[in-house]
């Protein structure tokens, strides 16, 4: 008689710390410029002064951003004399950025509300297919 074990899957209150920790992700994720930092760090590793002329917002913004993503362990700092240099720390947070993206760019499509929709999922799909995450 052959006795086949299941693999029972964790129950919702096993797994409460693990949400208690992607929600506090979600919640750093929760910002239009934090956003735009992972994905400008998703190119490679850059300063803050970087960071801000690409976003277009003060240096003080972007370090206070930097900040929160560091503390949501999204983000790692590498000195390099007195200049701060800043990278991604796991591409997987990039990853699951770019699905979102382009599951938001299709669900337009599909509702006819973005006449560029086609080609920025294109485009999100390229980069997602070549990833330079460092």
């Amino acid at each position: 008689m052959e006795i086949h074990s299941q693999i029972v899957p964790p129950s919702p209150e096993d797994l409460r710390p693990l949400f208690h920790m992607h929600a506090e992700l979600c919640k750093a994720l929760g910002n239009e410029h934090r956003l735009a930092i992972l994905y400008a760090l998703s190119q490679g590793e850059l300063c803050v002064g970087d960071l801000a002329t690409a976003l277009g917002i003060p240096v003080h913004k972007v370090s206070q951003h930097l900040r929160i993503l560091k503390e949501r362990l999204l983000v790692q700092p590498r000195k390099d004399g007195q200049t701060v240099y800043y990278s991604i720390t796991n591409p997987r947070f990039i990853e699951g950025c770019t699905l979102i993206r382009q599951a938001l760019v299709e669900q337009h499509q599909a509702q006819g509300r973005s006449l560029l929709a086609a080609d920025v999922l294109d485009a999100l799909q390229q980069m997602t297919a070549s990833p330079s995450v460092r």
